[in-house]
């Protein structure tokens, strides 16, 4: 009895020991249990009525993962419900979209078409950008949880498309994304046994919206242990080092065949990035690969669907990758794409692009130029009212299968800034990078709500190369003139952002943000707009700097512009402005290169107001100038004997006398040449002086012969006409000594002008 009773205790310790390990260490499935399909595809619908504008997609271009042969979490064959929508949902029609996931227990992959030309090479720089949507930020049924997001990839795979998370005929879900490993085996003791299950060869950006946290075994829900539910992070999904054991190695209760303990395993995420996705918005995301430095940068909300800039973009760049995580890629061409899965949980995943690098690389970039100040507005410069601005665009082709053609630039122009058209009635233009242009009419601008636009097609394509010609037509530089308004007040301009359209390519172009300063007019009065200066006298030139609102003149702040003759003076070594507005400005006398010289000032502030012009002459007191012209003699007979011949019409050998007033020296003018000549031949005869006495004197020879001289007798400058003071028996004359062959005879006249006494 005793003995009997002992053992019905002990069976029933047994069945109590068994409840409770059934409950705390039995091994757990996941329910993965499909909501109402209605209700996933309604919120991916609306998803996709809210998509931005984007390329629409060539289903050329992309390749549905191949998933034959693989079983799902429900025990099935699984289908790639990957697909290409429109607008609607629909297959048809304009496409716009990539749909990934939308309910419970789907596995979903789409890859680049490699064999049709869309892949990434990794020897040039690559840029692809997209439009990604995560769901809304509640589902209809509002208990329903989110999962799992999505996972760009970059693959080498010998599986190419049928690349995807499997373990045998399993596929992967939840937690992996469809690339990393898979972890549902609590006796699964090797990291690299985790490893061999996720896509091989490959490099992965996950967008993970779902948290794994649970640390328990055979469950495929710990990667994200110890993180935030939704995250951005990248890493190797094929390499072992990405997972890290946890937990004890499993075992059997005996008589019970209940397994406890066992290992589970958290993910290293390289460059972890906490991020909230599923909120009903679409998130725009930019990838640049960089063949120099092997790196990728990634942006993430880099701008808004207007195409602003985001306010909050998260902008990283990796590490280098490794190069032997992909194995040998032949020909440089990576196969990229995106994985998604769904667990329990579920959510609808869209992907919308406005660039694949296969099609066509490029870039749009926007500056302002302020061409009164001759300078780049930078962000957070200022301009001054009534400057002249540039608004430029350069849009550059880099690399691609396809021309970038169909360019539609809609341009929206900065406030605050008046576009006027010119004499032919445009407003700017297009310049091609060899060199032709077209014309961009004032009909183009239009002003919607207050925001002027200019909407233009691009008569032209850019291309980097054509291999029948060798020719290239890499960059077009769209500009669009205005001037800044006049504004009572220190005005922001909000930078602009503008969308450059293409079936190829789409992009943003902001312009930047600045300043216009209050209409601040500078005005300058020369004390004096004609001046002499003695010889080797500095001249000083003085003037008023005021401000037309009566502003405060601060001195320090004003430079001095300054032309002499055409010629630019150094704004350091002319002058300077003190705090009351007076101007002084001194030249040095050896800037004065001419007898009489013209100095054109303005000064300019540190805020960059510009006054007018002013003008100033300049002449040289104390000098001497000499005005002489061609002059001929009269035309000759032959001459047997000597016979002096006189000239011909007048001689106005000019001497301007600018010396001191009182100067006693007198001046001298003297005249010597070398003979005339026809050519080779010589005239028989040679130039003579001959004074009112009747002296002559041969003009010949090394030696210069005075012919006037006289004294300052004048105030102010004296001119003296020499050659009218002359009779037609006396001044310069031409002495015939004997016959000369017929022709024209020429002589060049040396003449110094000197007041040495």
């Amino acid at each position: 009895m005793n003995r009997r009773r002992n053992w019905t205790k002990h069976l029933f310790w047994l069945a109590l020991s068994a409840t409770i390990f059934g409950m705390v260490f039995s091994e757990s499935k996941t329910n993965v249990k499909a909501v109402e399909s209605g209700i996933g595809l309604a919120e991916q619908n609306a998803g996709l009525d809210a998509a931005p504008e984007n390329l629409g997609l060539d289903t050329s271009m992309f390749t549905v993962g191949d998933l034959k042969g693989y079983i799902n979490s429900k025990g099935k064959q699984a289908n790639n419900l990957a697909m290409l929508l429109d607008a609607s949902g629909n297959t048809t029609g304009p496409l716009k979209a990539i749909r990934m996931t939308y309910n419970t227990g789907q596995s979903t992959s789409i890859w680049s078409n490699v064999e049709g030309g869309n892949y990434i090479d990794i020897g040039k720089k690559q840029t692809m950008s997209m439009w990604m949507y995560f769901g809304p930020q509640q589902h209809t049924n509002i208990t329903d949880e989110f999962g799992d997001g999505m996972a760009f990839v970059l693959q080498n795979s010998d599986d190419k498309t049928k690349a995807f998370t499997h373990k045998g005929n399993n596929i992967g879900a939840g937690e992996t994304l469809g690339v990393w490993g898979m972890d549902n085996d609590g006796a699964v003791s090797s990291a690299a046994d985790i490893a061999k299950t996720a896509i091989q060869k490959s490099w992965t950006l996950e967008f993970d919206s779902h948290g794994n946290t649970s640390g328990t075994p055979d469950t495929s829900d710990s990667f994200d242990m110890g993180l935030n539910d939704s995250h951005i992070a990248y890493g190797y999904p094929g390499d072992a080092d990405t997972y890290t054991r946890y937990g004890s190695a499993p075992y059997t209760l005996p008589f019970v065949g209940t397994r406890f303990g066992g290992y589970y395993y958290t993910m290293k995420h390289d460059d972890y990035q906490p991020v909230t996705l599923h909120d009903g918005q679409w998130h725009h995301l930019t990838i640049s690969w960089n063949p120099d430095t092997y790196k990728i940068s990634y942006k993430f909300n880099d701008k808004n669907r207007d195409g602003t800039k985001g306010l909050s973009p998260i902008a990283r760049e990796t590490k280098a990758l490794k190069a032997s995580e992909f194995g040998e890629i032949k020909d440089n061409k990576l196969r990229w794409g995106f994985t998604a899965t769904t667990g329990a949980a579920y959510q609808a995943n869209l992907i919308a692009f406005e660039s694949i690098p296969a099609q066509a690389e490029g870039t749009a970039g926007a500056t302002i130029k302020d061409n009164t100040q001759n300078k780049d507005v930078e962000s957070g410069n200022s301009v001054n009212s009534g400057d002249s601005l540039s608004m430029n665009y350069k849009l550059t082709y880099d690399s691609g299968r396809d021309l970038w053609s169909g360019i539609n630039a809609h341009l929206v122009l900065p406030e605050n800034v008046t576009y006027n058209a010119d004499t032919d009635g445009n407003i700017g233009k297009v310049v091609y990078s060899d060199g032709t242009s077209e014309p961009i009419k004032a009909s183009e601008l239009t002003e919607v709500k207050g925001i002027k636009n200019v909407n233009h097609v691009l008569g032209r394509s850019l291309y980097s190369s054509d291999p029948a010609t060798e020719n290239e037509l890499k960059t077009a530089t769209i500009t669009i003139n205005g001037t800044a308004d006049n504004v009572d007040k220190n005005t922001n301009v909000l930078s602009a952002s503008s969308r450059i359209d293409s079936t190829v390519l789409i992009l943003n172009a902001d312009t930047p943000d600045f300043v216009i300063k209050k209409s601040r007019p500078i005005n300058l009065k020369m004390e004096k707009t004609s001046v002499s200066v003695a010889p080797n006298k500095e001249t000083n030139l003085t003037g008023l700097v005021t401000y037309t609102d009566g502003s405060s003149v601060t001195g320090k702040d004003i430079k001095i512009f300054a032309k002499i003759n055409g010629t630019d003076l150094a704004t350091t070594d002319i002058g300077s402005v003190d705090d009351s507005g007076n101007l002084k400005l001194n030249i040095p006398y050896d800037k004065l290169t001419s007898e009489t010289n013209t100095v054109e000032i303005y000064v300019k502030d540190a805020d960059g107001n510009i006054s007018t012009k002013s003008t100033v002459k300049i002449t040289k007191a104390g000098s001497l100038a000499l005005k002489v012209d061609n002059y001929s003699f009269g035309d000759i007979n032959q001459a047997n004997a000597s016979q002096l011949i006189s000239r011909k019409g007048n001689w106005d050998i000019l001497v301007s006398d600018s010396r001191t007033d009182g100067t006693s020296a007198p001046w001298h003018l003297s005249a010597q040449t070398n003979g005339l000549h026809s050519g080779d031949t010589d005239f028989n005869g040679f130039m003579v002086y001959k004074d009112t006495s009747g002296i002559e004197k041969p003009i010949s020879g090394d030696s210069a012969v005075e012919i006037a001289n006289g004294y300052k007798t004048e105030s102010g400058e004296q001119v003296t006409n020499v050659g009218k003071s002359w009779h037609d028996a006396d001044g310069i004359m031409l002495k015939s000594t004997g016959l000369s062959q017929v022709g024209n005879y020429e002589a060049e006249v040396n003449w110094t002008l000197s007041d040495t006494i």
